[in-house]
């Protein structure tokens, strides 16, 4: 894991947050919004429901039983891939919280804390389908590293059907996909954390299948 470039991405999040909470992009945002036509199409609606959060459930079932049928246990990269997730989605809801960023023909709402947690998803920044379909190219990328255009190419075409559907700012889907490369990189720069952890706990609870491969 090259930690320079974790620190060079940590550093670019941060800068586009910044920028976002200033409303320096909001021209760029504007500018992008009105030169895309928008479109219903069912190809980009599957595309986008591709990386919804049921969907990708479905995804994580689906490795696990491959790992299963392979070596008996679950491998540490789908480990990671389910850790980066749970974890991505967590920052996700903070930021759409903390941001109140509203979505393209929504307005801006003024919510008691509760109440902006109770409706996260009406908030646009960072990108929630983006930022799963960013950490899922990342994990098939180490995956199926012969794939890896494809698997990032996905990710592109997740993102750019936010924006087709007009339901996304071109700052909450470039935020999201850096943001899905630095919390697996994050994931697997910290294992010397929380895999000991996790192995004593499956162990305490006596769940063999579950113990890393």
């Amino acid at each position: 894991m090259n930690r320079g470039s974790f620190s060079v991405l940590s550093i670019t999040l941060l800068t586009l947050l910044i920028l976002e909470k200033l409303d320096i992009l909001t021209g760029v945002n504007i500018a992008v919004y009105n030169h895309i036509p928008p479109t219903t199409s069912f190809l980009v609606k599957m595309v986008t429901n591709s990386a919804s959060f049921g969907v990708f459930l479905i995804y994580i079932v689906l490795f696990m039983f491959l790992d299963f049928k392979r070596v008996r246990r679950i491998t540490k990269l789908t480990l990671e891939f389910i850790l980066a997730l749970a974890v991505g989605m967590a920052i996700v809801g903070v930021l759409k919280v903390s941001t109140g960023v509203p979505r393209p023909n929504e307005v801006a709402l003024n919510l008691p804390l509760y109440q902006m947690l109770l409706n996260v998803d009406y908030f646009a920044f960072p990108s929630g389908h983006t930022t799963r379909a960013s950490i899922f190219a990342y994990f098939l990328s180490k995956r199926f590293p012969n794939y890896k255009p494809l698997w990032w190419s996905y990710a592109f075409l997740v993102a750019l059907s936010r924006l087709l559907l007009q339901v996304h700012w071109l700052s909450d889907v470039l935020f999201a996909l850096l943001l899905g490369v630095w919390v697996s990189m994050l994931v697997e720069l910290t294992e010397n954390i929380w895999l000991p952890i996790y192995s004593s706990v499956m162990e305490k609870l006596k769940l063999e299948v579950f113990k890393i491969e």
